[in-house]
């Protein structure tokens, strides 16, 4: 992921994901990523459609369970956020999910 990270900065497709590795502390979490750029966002922004943005975002929460990731985020670019901040810590309980999707605001 650090590699990708890198790799992202250079904006090579415009379209793209651009973020950043966040170096985890092994007990709140093993390591992040800070995505400022979002290809979901952006694709869906193209069709007039950001709206149901926050549901694909939804998504990453069952992905983490299955494979028992542990991931925790508490901001979203879909939900006009600076940035989405994943944290993933192995074993840690998934409690977010489609019960936590908040109204953007008009």
């Amino acid at each position: 992921m650090k590699k990708e990270a890198k790799r992202s900065q250079k904006r090579q497709y415009p379209e793209d994901f651009v973020f950043n590795y966040v170096e985890g502390d092994g007990e709140q979490f093993d390591f992040g990523m800070d995505f400022t750029e979002c290809a979901v966002c952006k694709f869906f922004h193209s069709q007039d459609a950001d709206e149901f943005t926050p549901f694909v975002c939804l998504s990453d929460f069952p992905e983490s369970r299955l494979t028992n990731s542990g991931l925790v985020r508490t901001m979203t670019l879909a939900e006009s956020a600076e940035k989405c901040n994943f944290r993933y810590k192995r074993g840690r309980e998934v409690k977010q999910g489609w019960g936590l999707v908040k109204r953007r605001q008009q």
